[in-house]
């Protein structure tokens, strides 16, 4: 469980460092899968013999990784609200192409805007990706103790 969060935590925040220079909404479709292959790579390192344990270690797993992907958002929206606020050319641009009605011009606002939309992200990420990993790990259960458990292969 330790290692598959600390591997998940790494990915989680490259990953979402990546995605949250372009939007942070972009990165709500993104964690779902991350969360579900943690979880199971949690149990497929530790291979729990219980259920309940199953799940627990998913849940840590998910929430190290979450941390992760938490502090790369944090990093990016900083990142990316320094260079958007000192660009003095992007409002000419934007009305270039035509979307000067989603320039914000001043730079307060901006930050306001970016730093609350990336802490709506961040909190919402957290959330999808440890439910996820406790579904990730009980999914590695269910594939592993179908023998032992028949009812369990019909779902």
């Amino acid at each position: 469980m330790l290692k598959a969060g600390l591997i998940g935590a790494g990915v989680g925040f490259i990953y979402v460092t990546g995605l949250t220079l372009i939007s942070p909404f972009c990165t709500l479709c993104f964690t779902p899968l991350l969360g579900l292959g943690v979880g199971y790579l949690a149990d497929w390192f530790d291979t729990p013999r219980q259920a309940s344990v199953s799940m627990g270690k998913g849940i840590i797993a998910g929430g190290m990784t979450g941390m992760g992907a938490i502090t790369g958002q944090i990093l990016a929206g900083v990142i990316s609200s320094i260079l958007v606020t000192h660009l003095e050319q992007l409002p000419v641009l934007m009305s270039q192409l035509g979307l000067a009605e989603f320039v914000i011009t001043d730079a307060n606002e901006y930050w306001q805007a970016t730093l609350t939309s990336n802490a709506f992200c961040g909190l919402l990420n957290v959330a999808l990706i440890t439910g996820l990993g406790a579904a990730g790990s009980l999914l590695w259960f269910q594939r592993r103790n179908r023998r032992n458990y028949p009812d369990l292969a019909d779902l």
